[in-house]
């Protein structure tokens, strides 16, 4: 491929950014000879390969000058640039927007998420609590607690088989 190959043959390797540079003719300019088929993906194809932290002043006149040989204006490259950078600011515009609310989904997410752990801690704490309620109901059921016997006379009633004496009483009865 040659330095100044033409905006086709570019095209058709994949080097060019085909949706940011204008589109390829081969027609001249309202008749002044000027080339409209070299844009700036061209421009920036030459000045990669060419040293210009060396010795830019000479590097920019020699490009100048090759191009103007070429029938290739220098105004027309600079429009193509403009409009490249125009559509890549849109671009760039466009993905930040979609990051935004890429990110705004993820905060959404989030509090999602967090919600759904609050619920889960909860529901955990009250499961086992009912669990813990449960077991204490089934050993309950199961070993019935005795009553605590009361010594004969210890209470303020004594049962009896004759019926039962009153504290008065067993207190008389003791004389």
């Amino acid at each position: 491929m040659s330095i100044f190959a033409k905006k086709q043959e570019l095209d058709q390797k994949g080097t060019n950014d085909a949706a940011a540079s204008a589109p390829a003719t081969t027609t001249t300019a309202a008749g002044n000879g000027a080339r409209k088929d070299y844009g700036i993906g061209e421009a920036i194809q030459l000045l990669r390969g060419l040293p210009v932290d060396q010795n830019p002043e000479l590097i920019v006149r020699v490009v100048r000058a090759t191009l103007a040989s070429l029938n290739v204006r220098l105004g027309d490259i600079i429009e193509d640039a403009a409009r490249k950078q125009k559509a890549t600011q849109e671009r760039i515009a466009s993905e930040h927007a979609k990051v935004a609310e890429l990110e705004k989904q993820l905060g959404e997410h989030r509090r999602e998420i967090g919600s759904l752990e609050a619920d889960l801690k909860e529901t955990t704490t009250v499961k086992e609590r009912l669990q813990m309620a449960e077991k204490a109901a089934e050993k309950a059921a199961s070993s019935p607690t005795p009553l605590p016997l009361r010594a004969a006379g210890s209470g303020p009633h004594t049962q009896t088989l004759l019926g039962s004496k009153a504290p008065e009483e067993s207190a008389s009865s003791k004389d």
